[in-house]
């Protein structure tokens, strides 16, 4: 990712990947109840919530490079 000086782009990157962290989360814990109810077979489910966490722990990642730019790229612009 090459945001350069857009904080504009990078704002909206940032809103992106916080609504879609908030969607996996959601996934998750829809996931995670099914499993408890035993409604679906558990290798699938199992599978289903080794995915979301490493799609997840990738966005976290994501999100606090983000957060890392944003905030070098507002005190470059102060100077």
């Amino acid at each position: 990712m090459d945001f350069e000086d857009d904080l504009e782009a990078l704002e909206k990157t940032l809103f992106e990947t916080t609504q879609r962290i908030k969607k996996l989360e959601e996934h998750k814990e829809s996931v995670n109840k099914e499993l408890r109810e035993g409604k679906f077979d558990n290798n699938t489910i199992t599978e289903t919530l080794r995915r979301l966490e490493r799609n997840l722990d990738e966005l976290h990642k994501k999100y606090e490079f983000l957060i890392k730019e944003r905030d070098s790229k507002s005190s470059s612009s102060q100077l």
